[in-house]
């Protein structure tokens, strides 16, 4: 009976819609974001930047991020995207540096998103 209840269980997991599926924190498993939240930044959704100090980070855009909350003043210092200011990001269970909210300086008339999140891919566990 109970591998029955295994194989049901594993099936139900394969069939999660991509809304139903999660992103999780890889230090404490607290939902981040969606993979339906994925979006194209500069026509690309993953980007490689390295800050002022030499740390390289493999970031990937999103439009929403539930599980993150910013925790530094809005800054336009060092920007990876022209036009966006920057707040640092965090897990808000672990606390853990996740990513950067990015903010769209002026309007959105050319069809930039107002704003985004870049979240540290190796930070992530995905589905």
């Amino acid at each position: 009976m109970h591998f029955f209840l295994e194989i049901d269980t594993m099936r139900q997991h394969d069939t999660l819609s991509e809304e139903d599926r999660v992103i999780v924190c890889r230090v404490c498993n607290n939902i981040i974001t969606r993979p339906c939240h994925k979006i194209l930044v500069s026509s690309s959704f993953s980007h490689v930047f390295a800050n002022p100090h030499g740390h390289v980070f493999e970031i990937g855009c999103f439009s929403g991020a539930e599980g993150c909350i910013p925790v530094s003043g809005l800054s336009s210092e060092f920007t990876w995207f022209a036009g966006y200011s920057w707040k640092i990001e965090v897990c808000r269970e672990c606390d853990s540096h996740i990513g950067w909210i990015f903010i769209c300086d002026s309007g959105n008339g050319s069809g930039r998103p107002m704003q985004f999140h870049g979240l540290i891919l190796d930070k992530l566990v995905f589905p």
